[in-house]
């Protein structure tokens, strides 16, 4: 894919692996601030996950049988609006094997899994516990998506909803995820870093 353009304004027909990062005027509470990880994107639409939400809650508070596992403890992110009783993960990397059938890696070193059970089994496995805890991988749980229908998220791409940015593990896994729209602002770097600390777009005319 190549990288956006941002005198022209152009960008790739497929923004799989890309951080949507909400423009100052998109006032939508659902995605006020927010940067979307684009799990997928194409022809039929998109889907992706809000990677700077965090909630007051952790694992063990929504699912039940969690009490034993060391997934009980991690924190749940509001991953949009859409089908919030749902769970899905995104981690830095664990062993292939398991991975479930539907799991992707929609940037290097950013796996997507729908299957939560496949990442308990692992986080119960000796794979996991054996490790030290500064080298297991990065692993964060998200109630709910974000999904676009065909053609909406063009359409507001084209009426400048979004800043984009290729993601990256270091920003999606950002410890201090509510910092995470100044946070990737700012790595696109000139004009956007003085959007990130003003929190508004200075007029170019």
């Amino acid at each position: 894919m190549s990288a956006l353009d941002d005198r022209t304004g152009a960008h790739p027909p497929d923004l799989t692996g890309y951080f949507l990062i909400a423009e100052t005027d998109l006032q939508d509470p659902n995605f006020f601030r927010a940067v979307v990880l684009l799990v997928d994107h194409n022809e039929e639409g998109a889907f992706g996950l809000v990677v700077n939400r965090e909630s007051e809650v952790v694992a063990g508070d929504v699912l039940d049988n969690l009490e034993r596992s060391p997934a009980s403890g991690l924190k749940v992110y509001v991953g949009g609006p859409v089908q919030q009783n749902y769970i899905f993960v995104l981690h830095s990397g664990i062993p292939r094997r398991y991975h479930s059938d539907h799991a992707l890696e929609p940037c290097k070193g950013v796996f997507f899994e729908p299957s939560f059970q496949h990442i308990l089994d692992y986080m119960a496995s000796e794979d996991y516990l054996a490790l030290p805890e500064k080298e297991r991988p990065q692993v964060r749980v998200f109630a709910g998506y974000s999904g676009w229908a065909p053609g909406q998220l063009e359409e507001e791409l084209r009426s400048d909803s979004w800043f984009i940015h290729p993601a990256s593990p270091d920003l999606a896994f950002q410890a201090h995820a509510t910092e995470g729209w100044k946070k990737v602002l700012s790595e696109k770097g000139g004009f956007y870093r003085i959007v990130a600390q003003t929190g508004f777009k200075p007029s170019l005319n």
